[in-house]
């Protein structure tokens, strides 16, 4: 069975004495890694869901237990950042607060069918935010552009970056071959690349 190298980050926080699980400072050390939905209630009395991004929400990961995670190579660097510095896209900390966090790096081999799941996963729920302003899966917004003429070159390079990203990761180059769903992105990625000469 093939093995694919990852990173394996195992993390012990420890919070200010007395911090419960169930306060608030504990959940938004986990929603700042995982991200969280968040809902809200207008004026109408609707409630409208929105998905708040952490740091691994746009990166296929594995998640072994709650204070473990597997990652493709050179994905670890912004959750680093993060234990070092309580940097992260959900909550804009000034400062990180009253915690800290003990962690190792380990490098890891994994099944090629386990990672190929975790890609899958991603692309399943990656969001971006359309032309229109609009959150919208970045699949289905792939087949609307390669579908459509003399679109904003712009937005087409911003979506193609964002693909580029993912088809960069050393766990897609390893699996795409053996996903009809990522050999598909694959070749929409290259489509892309020819009909905007990017």
């Amino acid at each position: 069975m093939t093995k694919i190298r990852s990173i394996l980050l195992k993390y012990k926080f420890s919070f200010i004495e007395n911090t419960k699980h169930s306060s608030y400072l504990y959940q938004k050390v986990f929603r700042s890694i995982y991200g969280y939905t968040q809902n809200v209630t207008k004026r109408n009395n609707k409630v409208y869901s929105y998905f708040r991004n952490g740091i691994l929400s746009n990166i296929p990961y594995i998640k072994t237990s709650k204070n473990s995670v597997i990652l493709p190579l050179g994905c670890d660097i912004e959750l680093i950042e993060y234990f070092e510095t309580g940097k992260n896209p959900t909550h804009n900390w000034r400062s990180k607060g009253e915690w800290k966090v003990e962690y190792t790096k380990d490098f890891i081999d994994i099944d090629i069918e386990t990672i190929t799941k975790a890609i899958e996963d991603l692309l399943d729920k990656y969001k971006v935010i359309n032309d229109e302003n609009k959150e919208v899966k970045l699949a289905d917004e792939i087949k609307l552009i390669l579908l459509k003429e003399n679109l904003n070159q712009t937005y087409v390079s911003s979506i193609y970056n964002t693909m580029k990203k993912i088809i960069d990761l050393n766990w897609f180059n390893e699996t795409h071959k053996q996903s009809t769903e990522l050999s598909k992105f694959y070749e929409n990625y290259n489509k892309l690349k020819v009909k905007y000469n990017l």
